[in-house]
């Protein structure tokens, strides 16, 4: 039995060895992003019926109308997330959208000081803990169960912000939890596209960057 479970795994292993020199050829540069996506095992955070395709490149159903994202979402969503600056800079980050954990994962594995993350749905809250329990790192993640529209303006301002859901326009909240300096990424609904932004908030007010088209599944708000 020890020798399955030690087969299946090395394969697991192999399989993300594969994944993240993919993710290199399709223009993740950042040598952090590759290896927090290298050090996150992502077949503990789907389902096991569809462990065997964890490691490709697709998005994949969580239940309860979600997903989690595709690995190369995760990792360009990641790779905006820094930017070309020192990863130190970030130092207090939000994410709107647990899901399954693992873009928290990728997170916590940039060895951020401080992550937030909310998610609406008290069965994914849950199941996310479970999920990121397994996985070693110096930093731990605050999970909250609530409504992401509202972001945590309790530990605000925030110097990144991502948005693994995509709504039709940027949440008022978060653009004012967002420090001076700081960065969100998110995706937005226009009309039946979605494309993938980069808000920047300066001392002048706030650029905004499309980067390219997205697809999400809608964030939701309680209110």
């Amino acid at each position: 039995m020890s020798l399955t479970r030690h087969g299946r795994g090395a394969d697991y292993e192999l399989r993300r060895i594969r994944m993240v020199a993919r993710l290199a050829q399709m223009g993740i540069h950042r040598a952090e992003v590759l290896s927090a996506l290298a050090s996150v095992p992502r077949h503990l955070f789907v389902e096991e019926a569809l462990r065997s395709r964890a490691y490709d490149d697709t998005a994949l159903p969580l239940g309860l109308g979600q997903t989690i994202s595709q690995p190369y979402t995760v990792a360009i969503m990641t790779q905006l997330l820094l930017g070309e600056g020192p990863i130190n800079r970030l130092r207090r980050v939000l994410e709107i959208g647990t899901g399954c954990g693992y873009q928290t994962a990728v997170l916590q594995m940039l060895w951020l000081p401080e992550i937030y993350s909310v998610e609406r749905l008290r069965l994914l809250h849950e199941r996310a803990k479970r999920h990121l329990r397994a996985v070693r790192s110096a930093s731990a993640p605050r999970l909250v169960c609530g409504d992401g529209y509202l972001g945590l303006p309790e530990r605000a301002p925030f110097d990144g912000i991502v948005i693994t859901a995509a709504p039709g326009q940027i949440p008022v909240p978060l653009l004012q939890q967002l420090a001076v300096g700081g960065r969100m990424v998110l995706p937005l609904s226009e009309g039946n596209t979605q494309f993938l932004w980069v808000i920047d908030k300066t001392t002048d007010g706030y650029r905004e960057t499309c980067v390219q088209e997205a697809l999400f599944v809608p964030l939701v708000s309680d209110a």
